[in-house]
């Protein structure tokens, strides 16, 4: 009987912090203000707020319906939200669409034409500077992106570009032999950009994720 009531005394505590812990994550991704469009290796699409990855975890307050396509993610009613916590192995990419509010600062968003994503800019990706070079044809857009000072400093061809909601996405990927030798990368990889175009298209300002980790971004259009 002494041995059952250590025992009792011992485990008591850690299931209450990690009680404690749940509770402060939910409550964190409830009230967060951070969106994202979130993609499994099931090909299904959700929206989430708040993110939080612990270790293998990826917890976050997510929309209760999933969708077979980004645009219809992105463009459905919220159905409601519940705590989620998923592998990171069942997830293909996370794509950040919402930020927090600069106090003070008004940037004045806006809502562009395709025609409008179209021009060259300078880019400051997480203090690595670059430019983006937009094109349209045909109804798609298309582009490239060059960092100087990075691998050969040669032109990147962006993959899946597109526009949702007023939002610009597109991937920046190094993913076969050629595209490693011929950008003098070290290693495969694989970013998620997306940004908002801002005072009345002269800034496109967001995020990209690498390595689960989110960076910010900004392009300012050339005169």
């Amino acid at each position: 009987m002494p041995d059952k009531k250590r025992i009792i005394a011992i485990a008591v505590p850690p299931a209450a912090g990690i009680l404690i812990s749940v509770t402060l994550v939910f409550l964190l991704a409830v009230f967060a203000r951070y969106d994202a469009l979130v993609k499994e290796t099931s090909g299904s699409f959700y929206r989430a707020r708040a993110l939080f990855i612990a270790g293998n975890v990826f917890i976050s307050s997510r929309d209760t319906s999933a969708y077979p396509t980004k645009r219809e993610a992105l463009q459905a009613k919220e159905t409601g939200r519940s705590l989620s916590l998923r592998s990171m192995k069942g997830i293909e990419y996370i794509e950040f669409f919402g930020t927090k509010e600069e106090p003070g600062e008004d940037l004045g968003a806006w809502q562009p034409a395709q025609k409008d994503y179209v021009g060259d800019y300078t880019v400051n990706a997480a203090g690595n500077h670059g430019y983006l070079s937009l094109r349209a044809s045909g109804g798609y857009i298309y582009g490239t992106i060059r960092f100087p000072n990075w691998g050969r400093g040669a032109t990147e061809y962006l993959k899946n570009v597109g526009i949702a909601n007023g939002r610009l996405y597109f991937t920046r990927s190094v993913t076969t032999q050629q595209e490693l030798r011929r950008l003098g990368a070290n290693a495969y990889f694989t970013q998620q950009y997306s940004g908002e175009y801002l005072r009345s298209g002269n800034l496109i300002r967001g995020f990209y994720l690498v390595n689960r980790e989110r960076k910010p971004w900004e392009a300012t259009k050339n005169r």
